[in-house]
């Protein structure tokens, strides 16, 4: 454990965030890869979505599944790259900051490009569906962790 300092520490809490993340982002692949029996069960999971975007004045259909579908599989392979820079952030190599920190702003932004926001006058400034799906809130930790391999950068060869 001597060997074991805060770039280490680091990658195995990230590595762990991400395969947190990949099982999530996989589940929800699947979940609106079938959503076309949205009434098959009273209380699916899926339902909730679908009223929490009604709830907001967002219509979910095919469209808008797809879009996610697509999203999510996006978002699968940014897990997969992100864990390889930390693979090789764990074994010192710089180039692994590189894919790290790509693929982190990538995650946070992609829901922003694949779905519509816009800025309003009021609160929460950002609206649209992007904020609805993907609150800022859950999306600050992957900057959090940026900034925390940041401060071990100077440990990559």
């Amino acid at each position: 454990m001597k060997n074991f300092d805060a770039l280490k520490w680091l990658c195995l809490l990230s590595l762990i965030g991400f395969i947190y993340c990949f099982v999530f982002d996989l589940g929800y692949f699947f979940l609106f890869f079938d959503s076309l029996n949205l009434n098959a069960e009273k209380n699916n999971f899926l339902n909730l979505i679908v009223e929490n975007l009604d709830e907001n004045g967002f219509k979910f259909d095919n469209y808008l599944a797809s879009q996610l579908r697509s999203l999510y599989a996006l978002r699968i392979v940014f897990d997969i790259l992100a864990m390889v820079g930390v693979t090789l952030m764990f074994f010192k190599i710089k180039l692994g900051w590189t894919f790290y920190w790509i693929f982190q702003i990538a995650y946070v932004l992609a829901p922003f490009i694949f779905l519509n926001f816009d800025f309003q006058p009021s609160w929460p400034y950002l609206s649209g569906i992007a904020i609805v799906v993907f609150p800022l809130f859950n999306n600050m930790i992957h900057l959090v962790y940026v900034l925390l391999f940041m401060s071990q950068r100077s440990q990559l060869k």
